[in-house]
This record gives C-alpha cells, sequence and structure tokens, in this order.
C-alpha cells in the first residue's frame, strides 16, 4: 500500500498545520467591501489564495458577495472554473500565445500586455472563440504593460475586431503612497482622459497599500483589487495604522516533539552555530524550511509556547528547529511535549513580526508554505481567537 491509498485524515498526523480562520476572512471582506464603495471588488486570490487554499477561501468569498477574481495564470483559473466558480476571474500574468486558446475555452479575461500579445489575441479571438481583456499599462514599474504612448493604437486595434471586448485599462504601483505613486496615478489618469471608449470607471489601479493610503485609487473606479489585505496581510507600518482592523487569517502552529537540557558550552544544530552559555533547556519543533519556514530566522526568529515568546536556538533544519527556553529552573521547564508552538499568529509572533526577522514579506512567508503543511479552515470560537501578542521584544517575554 503506498501513502496515496491511504486514508486522507493520514495525511494530518503531523504536529504542523496552518489554521485558516475563515470567520476572520468573511471580517476583512466586508471591511475591504465598505473601503471599495461602489466599486467591485477583485480578489486576488493567486499563489493558492497566499498560501491558504484558494477553494475553500473563494467559496467563502463567493458567499460574501465577492463578484471577481484575480489569478496569476491559465491554470490557477482552471482549477477555479472546475470547482464551480462562475464569477469573472482575470489572469494577470502575460500569456504566451499559445494559451490564448484556453482562456477562450474557460472564459478567463486576458491581461493585454504589449502590442504583440494584443496582435495574438486579436488573432486568437478570429479562430478560437470571443475574449475579454484588459489592458495592462506600464506607468513606471517596468514589470509587465504598454507604454502609455503605445496604449491609444492598441486599444483602437482591439476595439475594432469582432470578438474582443475590451472591458478595462489598469496599472500596478511600484511603491506606496509616496510621491512616485502619486507620479505614477497620474500618468495613468492623463491616458484615461484621452482614449474614446475607456473611461475612469472602467479602470482599476489598488493594491492593499494604496487601498488604505491613496483616496484617488478608488474614487470613481469600477473596480477595486485586494489580495494580502483579505488575509490580513500588511507589512508597511503606515498601511497597518490605516488597516488595524484587519484581522490574520492564518496562524501556523506546531507541537514540542523533544525535550533536552544541554550544558553550558554545547552547541545546538548544523553548524554549531549556537553556544549555551549555562545549562539551557531545549525544545524540538516539528517545523523547518521543508515546510517553507525561512532559514534566514536560524538564531534570530522566536516562537510562541505558553503565552511566551521563546528564541530559535541555531540553525533552523529541513523538518525541525530549535528553541531556547533557559535556565531549568525558569519558566521554559514547564514546557511539556506535545505543546503547541505557535510559529506565527495569534500565541505567537505575528506574521509581519515574522518576515521582518526573516528579512522577507508576509506574502512571501505565507504563500512560501509547503504542500507537505496542511491547511486546516476553523471559524469562530476556535484557537484562532487567542489575543495575538503586541510589543515582542527579542527576548524571552510574556505576551
Amino acid at each position: 500500500m503506498s501513502l496515496h491509498d491511504l486514508p486522507a485524515t493520514l495525511h494530518r498526523l503531523v504536529p504542523l498545520r496552518a489554521e485558516v480562520d475563515l470567520e476572520a476572512l468573511r471580517h476583512n471582506v466586508r471591511v475591504l467591501q465598505g473601503r471599495a464603495g461602489a466599486a467591485e471588488l477583485i480578489a486576488a486570490i493567486k499563489a493558492d489564495a497566499y498560501g491558504h487554499g484558494v477553494i475553500p477561501i473563494t467559496r467563502v468569498l463567493v458567499e460574501e458577495g465577492v463578484p471577481r477574481f484575480a489569478v496569476a495564470n491559465v491554470p490557477e483559473g482552471v482549477e477555479l472554473r472546475e470547482a464551480g466558480i462562475e464569477a469573472p476571474v482575470h489572469v494577470l500574468g502575460a500569456p504566451l500565445p499559445e494559451y490564448l486558446p484556453a482562456y477562450a475555452r474557460y472564459d478567463l479575461i486576458v491581461t493585454v500586455s504589449s502590442g504583440d500579445v494584443a496582435e495574438a489575441v486579436i488573432e486568437a479571438a478570429t479562430k478560437v472563440g470571443p475574449l475579454t481583456a484588459h489592458l495592462k499599462v506600464d506607468t513606471g514599474m517596468h514589470r509587465l504593460g504598454i507604454p502609455p504612448d503605445e496604449v491609444p493604437p492598441v486599444l483602437a486595434r482591439l476595439q475594432e475586431t469582432p470578438g474582443i471586448e475590451v472591458e478595462g485599462l489598469w496599472t500596478h504601483f511600484a511603491t506606496l503612497g509616496d510621491a512616485f505613486t502619486t507620479e505614477q496615478l497620474a500618468r495613468f489618469d492623463a491616458l484615461v482622459e484621452q482614449l474614446d471608449g475607456i473611461g475612469r470607471a472602467g479602470t482599476h489601479v489598488t493594491n492593499t497599500g494604496t487601498l488604505f493610503l491613496v483616496s484617488g485609487a478608488v474614487q470613481g473606479r469600477a473596480f477595486v483589487r485586494a489580495g494580502g489585505a483579505l488575509f490580513g496581510l500588511v507589512d508597511d507600518p503606515a498601511v497597518a495604522a490605516e488597516a488595524d482592523d484587519l484581522k490574520p487569517v492564518m496562524r501556523l502552529v506546531s507541537r514540542v516533539v523533544h525535550l533536552q537540557t544541554v550544558a553550558a558550552g554545547e552547541t545546538v544544530s548544523y553548524g554549531r552555530t549556537w553556544t549555551a552559555d549555562q545549562p539551557t533547556c531545549i525544545a524540538t519543533v516539528a517545523a523547518g524550511y521543508g515546510d517553507g519556514l525561512p532559514r534566514s530566522l536560524s538564531n534570530t526568529g522566536f516562537v510562541g509556547i505558553g503565552g511566551r515568546l521563546w528564541p530559535i536556538a541555531g540553525r533552523v533544519c529541513m523538518d525541525m528547529l530549535m528553541l531556547d527556553l533557559g535556565s531549568p529552573e525558569g519558566p521554559g521547564a514547564s514546557v511539556q511535549i506535545g505543546d503547541e508552538a505557535v510559529l506565527f499568529g495569534p500565541g505567537g509572533p505575528s506574521a509581519a513580526e515574522v518576515a521582518r526577522q526573516a528579512g522577507t514579506i508576509t506574502y512571501a512567508l505565507t504563500s512560501g508554505l509547503t504542500a507537505r503543511v496542511p491547511r486546516l479552515t476553523i471559524g469562530e470560537g476556535s484557537a484562532s481567537a487567542i489575543p495575538t501578542p503586541t510589543g515582542a521584544k527579542p527576548d524571552r517575554v510574556s505576551v
């Protein structure tokens, strides 16, 4: 018998799990809908809904009245269609010509990101069926998009072609709410004023940061995009101050699987980068970089156990990490095998705190969790209701 022949529940016989709080998700959606006003919310659920599990997440969003979704590529869009999601689905990535028949077959909205893509879309629409398009304008990020001065002829070519509906025009900001954001927005709106057939109402420019910081990114738009905010993921302090009513949706939690006391002078983990300066209790937790936990948390990160944050001792391993619980006579001595160990979320450091310690961002933290981490959906009144620690210091501290 292979692993794949075993009952599905056996795949959860691991200490580590990502708890996904659907009540927190519903709360965040309502906050964002309030911010969007009359505009339609486009929920960005790419990368498996930022690692949260795209199908259960999307079904909740549909229940909450979210009218549109955005994904990164065709397979992500097809996954939604095969799960019965009928709402409009934007594919934000640039298509290669051979992908375009799938857009028509699965009724996916294509991003026209260059003149060459426009010509491929025109050819596909005449051969395989109608296509809906949104034009991506490069206003300064220089990742994808049509330069503003090239948009009018591209738009005209698309609009004169039967079988193509140009539904909208969009851009993406490189920064959050600073002078360059203002410059990008001005470039975009100046272009929109020049165009026939697409008014400001057919545009969308927001992401999580600008949704909370830039009023001009929302007012008068037909659509508002939001991704990380759905899941309470905010890195920028200025955005966090404006978005303090968002709730974290994910809690990454494992358990203590081994305890020992090491003598002064003993080292822990690969490379012997951590040395005990006194007799020290060491807890081993079942979580590592094979689960997507950043290895850069070695000797810098913290994990919550029993209402305290404990520092990571030594290098993070593929499947495990070790914690410094302090003196055998200290509070760490009360930790038991089987105790919950919160990697991030309520009961441990926040995802933003862990991301800062790891030198990354929250989006990378949650979307980087590997497939072997079970996602467990929970609701109101579950473990996710444990208060989130705030103001934690880089030491063993009560939370």
